[in-house]
């Protein structure tokens, strides 16, 4: 049976950040009414962004949703960055048109695509803007997020971009790049990280998680 999410379940994640953090949420959750972009905040630790992918949240601009599992670790920064993606489709940048391509997911999904490293570059280009808007974020509404350890998951999620395109297959949501250990100590607290290719270190990293 599927859990619903309801007020008083808000409530009890809600009561576990702080009036800065409250604030943020409810900044969210307005701005995203304006855009008429639903928000869904759940109290389970994964959710289904398709049939066959479970993450820990995702903004969906076609169907105006932005979703996010509330009852895990790194939430808060989770909507964050989330709610990032929002700014960007609101500014329309030229990333997020380029990012907006199906092709990427279509090799994920088994169909041969030509050049399909262009289609992962344009995603991860994406991913790396949208953290740096988070950590603005973050350090704008002195949320209850460590800053250091967020840039950290935020490069191994980029460069799981990367990692896919030797893996062709989306993490296991056990063992996803930003929580796994293995992988975090290989990367830097700030965004100054080749982004264009794997270092030996960081593939390495990587292939050591089997993730």
């Amino acid at each position: 049976m599927k859990k619903k999410y309801t007020e008083n379940s808000q409530k009890k994640v809600v009561n576990k950040f702080t009036k800065n953090d409250i604030m943020f949420i409810a900044y969210v959750m307005l701005e995203c009414e304006k855009l008429g972009v639903k928000v869904n905040l759940r109290p389970c630790k994964y959710v289904k962004m398709t049939e066959s992918v479970r993450c820990s949240g995702y903004f969906d601009s076609e169907n105006k949703q932005l979703v996010v599992a509330m009852n895990r670790p790194g939430a808060l920064g989770i909507l964050v960055h989330e709610y990032c993606h929002v700014t960007q489709w609101v500014d329309d940048i030229d990333l997020w048109h380029n990012a907006s391509s199906t092709k990427f997911d279509e090799w994920l999904g088994g169909k041969r695509i030509h050049n399909v490293r262009k289609y992962i570059g344009y995603t991860r280009d994406l991913e790396l803007d949208n953290e740096k808007r988070a950590v603005r974020m973050i350090r704008k509404w002195k949320l209850s997020v460590d800053v250091d350890k967020y840039i950290k998951g935020a490069n191994a999620y980029i460069h799981f971009y990367n990692w896919m395109g030797y893996t062709r297959r989306w993490s296991k949501p056990t063992n996803s790049p930003y929580t796994n250990k293995h992988i975090l100590s290989s990367m830097s607290t700030r965004f100054n990280m080749q982004y264009e290719h794997m270092s030996e270190k960081v593939y390495n990293a990587f292939l050591e998680a089997d993730i």
